[in-house]
């Protein structure tokens, strides 16, 4: 879509098929600074609520806008605290080392690569409960998952990888700020993972101890957190060119959809979640969301020529190969 100053920051599409008039995909696309993907999941299920409604009338071409102010940004409604120490550190630029895989360093232009893997409903349900008999989370299972498959399809040569992980601090915040409230409320934390033959519980373990850390400090010294400090963002972003990515892959699981509603003519069934690739970013972008229908589809996005042709494929493979084992021997 070319750029247009007169359009606001989010599409909303609707992909119909004349082999399939009963049903058609709805593809929401924004701004993160706009919506995180909480938001996005509440618009699809307010929106299908409202389709729920639809009784057959002809509706009015005339909506009439809420008049109330707009909910304040992050940084409006709290504190993002940030001690001098890790202030510090996001001050000084320290290059990964020769054995950290992190793609190629961060470049310009941005051309968004995209590829999706879906579990079966049967494989979904069984990560989920192997993930509560193993004491994790289903979230530390992926970021683990992830960094194994990424390691099988990496030369020997590189031993160590970073993970970071977005989590959401709508707990953290005030009114008017609630689970379905849209705007963009997320912060991050970050896992160092080292090459292991295989998938470890014992790594999902920790992975889940990692994110709860992070979690207990309230959004403290977390990169956003940061973001207040920056005098020049521009010249802050310019910077990062030419330097090495710290991360090999963002993990951003939103979850499942709400329960089905039933007795509707319009329902959600089937959803898929996906980010654009960045110039300053994780050399891997996997995004994952479970719909009504049960399956758990994962997004991989990555800037064009930042990791080698056909790797996707390949970390796909291992991923699905690597669930299916742990199904079976679960």
């Amino acid at each position: 879509i070319e750029p247009n100053n007169s359009l606001p920051f989010w599409r909303l599409c609707v992909l119909e098929s004349s082999n399939c008039p009963t049903s058609f995909i709805l593809v929401l696309m924004f701004h993160h600074s706009l919506m995180d993907t909480k938001s996005a999941l509440s618009f699809h299920d307010e929106l299908e609520g409202y389709m729920a409604q639809y009784v057959g009338i002809e509706p009015s071409d005339t909506v009439n806008s809420p008049s109330g102010a707009l909910v304040p940004p992050l940084e409006g409604l709290y504190t993002l605290s940030v001690s001098q120490e890790f202030l510090q550190s996001q001050e000084k630029y320290s290059e990964p080392s020769a054995d950290n895989w992190t793609g190629a360093p961060q470049f310009t232009p941005v051309k968004t690569r995209f590829s999706s893997l879906w579990l079966s409903e049967a494989d979904t349900n069984a990560l989920i409960a192997l993930s509560k008999k193993e004491q994790t989370s289903v979230t530390a299972t992926l970021q683990v998952l992830v960094a194994t498959s990424i390691f099988s399809v990496l030369p020997s040569t590189y031993h160590t990888l970073q993970g970071d992980c977005a989590v959401s601090l709508r707990k953290f915040l005030p009114e008017p700020v609630t689970t379905t409230t849209l705007g963009c409320y997320v912060g991050s934390s970050s896992t160092t993972y080292r090459r292991k033959p295989s998938f470890d519980w014992n790594e999902a373990r920790r992975t889940k101890v990692a994110i709860e850390h992070a979690m207990a400090q309230k959004g403290g010294d977390m990169p956003v957190g940061y973001l207040a400090f920056i005098q020049n963002q521009h010249h802050w972003m310019l910077q990062k060119l030419g330097r090495k990515r710290m991360s090999a892959f963002e993990l951003s699981n939103v979850g499942a959809s709400s329960t089905l509603r039933g007795g509707s003519n319009f329902e959600i069934e089937s959803m898929l979640f996906s980010q654009s690739s960045s110039a300053c970013s994780a050399a891997i972008k996997v995004s994952a969301v479970t719909g009504r229908d049960g399956r758990l589809a994962l997004g991989f996005t990555w800037q064009e020529g930042a990791i080698e042709a056909g790797m996707i494929k390949e970390v796909k493979r291992a991923l699905k190969s690597e669930v299916e084992r742990l199904v079976v021997s679960g």
